[in-house]
Formats: C-alpha cells, structure tokens, sequence
C-alpha cells in the first residue's frame, strides 16, 4: 500500500530531522565506540555497513563470479521438506537478525525456506556474522546497512531482494522508508517488544507510527506482543500471532560440534561421579555471584565442575581474573589442553553453547539473575535439562511463564535460593529427569511458528490465494 501524496511529504521531512539527529548522534558517538571495539579486540566495518564491496559481498557463495544457471521461481513450500538448494532458484529473500541469539533463532526458518529461495543474510554484530558463517555457509552473509537514506539504497539496489523479513524487533525508519518506495514488503518476524524496548518506544509513539505503518505485516510472539506494536501505532488488521521460533530451534547433527561434546564430555565429566552445573549466556555482575554458589555447592559435592558461558565472550578474560580472585582455577575453551584437569572451564568460543548442554546435570540461564531480562531456555529444554533461572525473565515472560505453569523449570528470586534450589536438585537425580522431561515436553507442545511464518510470507509473495486486505494466511489471530 503506497502512502498517500500528503503523508509522503510529511514521512520525508520526518525523516529528514531523524537523518541529522541521527548523523550528529554518530558522530558524537564515534569515538567511544572506536575505542570500546580496539579494547575487546572488535572490528566495527563501517565501510562494509556503508556498502563499501556490497556487489562481492551479496554474491552466492557458490556462485561468485559466475552466471548463475538455476531454474526459477519455483512456488514456497508448504512443507519444509529440503531439495537440492543448487537447483532452486525463485524470490530473493533477505533476512536479517541483529546478533548471536537472533541468528540462531531464525534457523529453523532458513531451512524451510532455503529450498526454494535465494536467501541473504545480515547481522549487525561481528559476534552475529561468526556464527552466521558457520550455520549459513552457503548464503551471502552480510552487515546491515548504517541507516542513512543513500546507504540503504545501495544496499536494496545490490541484494534486490522481493521481501525483507527483519528478526524480532529492529525498527530502522529510513531503511524501511527505502524498501516500502521500490515496493519492498517488509515482514517483522518473532516480533516482540521487551518492558524495556516497550518504554522505550512510547515515548516516541506520535513519530514511531508512521514508520510502522510502513510494514505490511508484523508476526508476533505472544498476545502481548501483538498488543504492544499496536498500542505503538502498527495496524491492528496487519498483526497476527504465530508464536515464537525458539520452539522450533532443533540440533542439526554435525560431526565437529559431536567431536567438541566428546572432547569436553571426557575433561568435563571425566568419571561417573562427576557433576556438572552450566551456566549459559551470563551478563556482567552475574559471574560473581555464581560464583559464590558454585564455591558453596562444591563443599556438598567435590565432584561438581562449573562451565560458565559469558554471553558476550569478548569478556572471557575479564571473568578468569575474576573467579581466580575467588580462589578458583579457571580454564579458557580456547586454550584447553587434551586430558587437562580443570574445575572450571569459561566457554570463550560462538556456536557451541546448545550443543554443550546435553553435557549438564542441572543449568542455569542467565541475565536473570540481575536486571537484564533473561535468556533462551529453549535449547537446554530440547536436551530435556532440569532449567533455573533468576527473577528477572521479562525479555522472555511469555516462555518463562509456560514452563513455569508446566512445572518445567524452576525460578528462584535470590543467589541464596538459587544455592537451596540448586544443592535439592543436585541431590535428586529423579527431580531432575522429571524436571528435564517436562521441559522436553513443553517444547514439542509450543511448536510451529515456523510454518505459521512460511504461510505468512507464501501470502505476502502472491503464491497463493490471500485471507483479507492484506494477505495474511487462516493461522492464530488470538
């Protein structure tokens, strides 16, 4: 739907003052962010998010610098079963997902789609392009673009894509802008809005709806979602819910990430005896405190071993002096030795964490335990684990409350009720399965937002008959 001759006159001087505000504020910013990324070791590929070698960068892996001789526009699936994705050609697709949790979180959603469209992705952080070439090794795989007016031209003019899905809630006004004047359509995918984000925005609403009113169609997580982005301005008729990916996320198998398990699986649990206790995706402040509990659990269990996973592991560093200021004698991943006997062991690598849960005896999720929000608790409840976390899950309430409700994991509100709720679980091994299968359950009772989102982007691209004004498939609208 094109804006109207009027409103179009308005969105342009809008975004003219959001172009300036937006230029001074990165130019103020510049310097603290160079300085921060030369400190953790980060590059921040500002001529790359700039379009600088876009051309090579969008190219097909496989096919660089080479006609390409693929059939075309075959119809989307209606199943997620896979065919040859070198034979498939049809509409470009470009999906983009922010960083690390993002980019894993869309692939089950690849995967649907990938034989039967050409797929382009982009990240925003190093962190989210690391794994994104290792999950997607056969996509081009790049940075957004800075959302300047020109640059985002360049960008949709390189990738041409015939629909846009944008990962969660990444709302950019002049890249959406530029999409919806070459007739772009752009789809929010496993939309959702944080307490944070949601405040955040309201203070904005009066300009923020205008940009929202840009994107045809918004698919939402859960019932508060939808309700949020249209309290924000998005029209009512062009929300749905289809639930939330984290469901569908599934282990594909792969050989090396196997041989990693087993590599760990024989330091980390060396005997029968052995117990181990993850933490996954830690914030700041978070490590000491754990590390408090895990000091206290090991007088009540001597064979317990602690893997702490930073969720940003550019900090990794800055957590071994930290336990070894506790008396603690920790070990980085990435400079483990073979047969190394250690008690502690900092996951300072991208991509393993999921695979390494199947290893625990009892998990704990982070940025809960302070004031963050929470993480994904999906991928330790796909090993069937036995889940803690903290207070604080409002990035993930809607998740937290089903396992809750499930009796499939289990919420403390304290470091000294995590020790309690930990030291009972540690000491029942028939707590934890039972705990672990209801997870397991819970999981595989909340899946299908996959097709629901396949349904949605099938209708937007025309391969079949559309539901209503703006072709949304017959899914929940609940």
């Amino acid at each position: 739907m094109r804006l109207p001759k009027r409103n179009l006159h308005i969105m342009r001087f809008f975004l003219v003052l959001y172009s300036a505000l937006y230029t001074l504020l990165f130019i103020i910013y510049l310097p603290f962010y160079v300085l921060r990324s030369r400190r953790e070791g980060r590059k921040l590929h500002l001529l790359e998010r700039a379009g600088w070698g876009l051309r090579r960068l969008v190219a097909p892996k496989s096919v660089r610098g080479q006609p390409s001789d693929r059939v075309s526009n075959p119809p989307l699936p209606a199943t997620g079963l896979m065919v040859d994705p070198e034979r498939i050609s049809g509409p470009r697709i470009w999906i983009h997902a922010v960083s690390v949790g993002e980019v894993n979180v869309i692939k089950p959603l690849i995967e649907a789609l990938r034989p039967y469209a050409r797929l382009y992705i982009s990240t925003t952080t190093e962190t989210g392009q690391q794994l994104g070439h290792k999950l997607y090794p056969r996509e081009p795989l790049f940075y957004f673009p800075l959302d300047w007016g020109w640059c985002c031209r360049r960008y949709l003019n390189a990738v041409r894509p015939q629909l846009v899905l944008i990962a969660e809630t990444e709302i950019w006004p002049n890249f959406l802008f530029q999409a919806h004047q070459a007739r772009i359509p752009v789809i929010l995918v496993n939309g959702r809005l944080s307490d944070r984000s949601f405040a955040r925005y309201r203070r904005i609403r009066r300009f923020l709806g205008p940009i929202l009113r840009l994107i045809p169609t918004f698919c939402m997580q859960a019932k508060q979602d939808k309700q949020r982005i249209i309290d924000l301005g998005a029209p009512a008729d062009r929300v749905i819910r289809v639930g939330n990916l984290k469901y569908d996320y599934e282990l594909r198998p792969d050989p090396d990430k196997q041989q990693i398990v087993q590599t760990l699986a024989a330091v980390l649990r060396p005997d029968a005896a052995s117990l181990l206790w993850m933490c996954g995706s830690t914030r700041e402040e978070e490590e000491e405190k754990l590390a408090d509990v895990y000091l206290a659990l090991r007088q009540d269990f001597p064979a317990l071993r602690w893997l702490v996973a930073p969720r940003h592991p550019h900090r990794s560093e800055e957590i071994v002096r930290l336990l070894e200021a506790r008396g603690l004698r920790p070990a980085l991943r990435s400079k483990l030795s073979a047969g190394e006997k250690i008690e502690v062991l900092v996951l300072d690598t991208i991509g393993e964490l999921a695979h390494l849960y199947q290893l625990a005896d009892l998990v704990f999720v982070g940025g809960s335990l302070v004031p963050w929000g929470g993480h994904n608790i999906v991928e330790a409840a796909n090993f069937g684990k036995p889940i803690t976390f903290g207070p604080y899950m409002q990035n993930f309430r809607e998740i937290a409350e089903t396992f809750l409700e499930a009796y499939a994991a289990v919420q403390v509100s304290s470091k000294e009720e995590l020790l309690t709720r930990s030291r009972d679980l540690l000491q029942d091994p028939s707590a934890r399965k039972w705990l672990g299968g209801n997870a397991r359950r819970v999981v595989r009772e909340n899946q299908g937002a996959v097709k629901h989102t396949v349904e949605v982007v099938r209708s937007v691209l025309g391969n079949r008959p559309a539901n209503g004004e703006h072709g949304l498939p017959r899914t929940r609208t609940d």
